[in-house]
């Protein structure tokens, strides 16, 4: 490429930038972010219709969902899915960040190793090749958007994002109040959201690629399983 060639080709992308059009993209605005706030409170407490398009959606990319009436059925059902793990070892978020209190406490009384990250464990070798042998993550989620079936995790203190990423088996921890329609509904409703933690996350179903021979995989690049606890 000549420098004639160069300099015609930055010019042109300057220009594109500067219009900010991609091809084949339409113009029609997508409406004010004014009325997004007003449709996102109407739908901030999640609907019976609600919560079963949530199931549906994530049902149909693999994961599963799970019913809880209250805090004595979710640690019930978290007990059930970490026992069908053989020797099962937790990382699990800090009670704090759950939507339940006592599941810590709870899983070590039945005799289940359980782990949590810590900032100091990403400094060591040793520490780092501890967590990776959990088999079960133990997370809360922020939100549940029904449109995909997808949740939203924010990192932070108590919130390490290993525990949604390098086990196996991910449970979620999901207030039904919690889900709602959308990502736009979700970040017009609670903006705060995306500057809360340092990493803002939306997981939509189990680990999957198709790089390989386009051979769909799971369990590839995170969990294999997602389970979504919806109290």
């Amino acid at each position: 490429m000549t420098a004639e060639e160069r300099a015609r080709m930055r010019s042109t992308l300057r220009q594109a930038l500067g219009r900010a059009l991609l091809p084949g993209a339409g113009l029609t605005h997508p409406g004010s972010i004014d009325a997004l706030i007003g449709k996102a409170a109407d739908t901030s407490s999640a609907s019976r219709g609600m919560v079963d398009r949530f199931r549906t959606e994530l049902t149909a990319l693999g994961g599963d969902v799970h019913e809880a009436n209250g805090p004595d059925d979710t640690l019930a059902i978290v007990h059930r899915l970490v026992a069908r793990e053989p020797a099962p070892k937790v990382l699990m978020w800090e009670d704090h960040a759950l939507p339940v209190s006592g599941l810590r406490n709870s899983l070590l009384t039945a005799a289940v190793a359980v782990t949590t990250q810590t900032s100091a464990d990403m400094q060591s070798i040793e520490s780092r090749s501890e967590l990776a042998t959990c088999t079960v993550g133990i997370t809360g989620a922020d939100a549940g958007l029904s449109e995909t079936g997808s949740i939203v995790l924010v990192s932070g203190p108590g919130r390490g994002r290993l525990a949604s990423l390098l086990p196996p088996v991910h449970i979620a921890l999901l207030r039904r109040d919690s889900i709602v329609t959308s990502l736009p509904f979700l970040i017009a409703s609670r903006p705060e959201l995306v500057t809360s933690g340092a990493n803002f996350v939306c997981i939509t179903g189990p680990s999957r690629t198709a790089d390989i021979e386009h051979t769909l995989s799971r369990g590839v690049h995170g969990p294999k399983e997602i389970h979504v606890v919806v109290i």
